[in-house]
């Protein structure tokens, strides 16, 4: 009987550890930095992890080729900076945790907030389907740069960058419109 509850107890225990890795935990991490507008560093479980926020690619702001790096790009990571540093983050992830780069892959989520849809919504990132869809927010994601589309918002507002960005979605299987 004892090893039957100890079995149970274990069992128990090793299905809330896996829905909690699979679906975010209710832990929140300290945001340390924004790398730029689309990686930020947080305290993870005791050291600096990266993190790459899932469905959304900014303009590159501090790529090693310097001629990759715009202006929009400086304000996607000022943005992200200023919305993020200090601040404690839930982090909700998706089965695949990491990318091929190490980085944990995650919605970071501030005050119940998906941040990642906020990104989209400011019009600082298209909805970054390359790697497939949002399983939980593709609504949200659609209907966030739906409006920042039609407001004409950062990168929705500069024709070389909106054309970009509507090719790249083509590539990735979303109609242009």
């Amino acid at each position: 009987m004892k090893r039957n509850l100890t079995s149970l107890v274990f069992a128990g225990l090793s299905f809330f550890l896996l829905c909690s890795i699979a679906l975010g935990d209710s832990k929140e991490y300290r945001v340390i930095r924004a790398v730029d507008g689309d990686t930020v560093v947080v305290a993870y479980h005791g050291k600096e992890e990266k993190v790459r926020l899932r469905c959304v690619d900014t303009p590159e702001s501090v790529h090693p080729d310097k001629k990759q790096n715009i202006p929009m790009g400086k304000v996607a990571s000022d943005f992200a900076s200023n919305s993020l540093t200090g601040k404690y983050v839930a982090l909700e992830f998706e089965p695949e945790l990491r990318d091929r780069h190490g980085r944990l892959l995650a919605y970071v989520l501030v005050d119940g907030k998906n941040f990642n849809v906020e990104i989209v919504r400011k019009g600082l990132s298209p909805y970054y389907t390359k790697y497939g869809l949002s399983r939980k927010y593709d609504r949200s994601f659609r209907e966030a740069e739906k409006l920042a589309r039609k407001d004409k918002l950062n990168i929705w507002g500069d024709s070389e960058l909106t054309q970009k960005y509507l090719r790249l979605k083509s590539k990735w299987g979303q109609p242009q419109s």
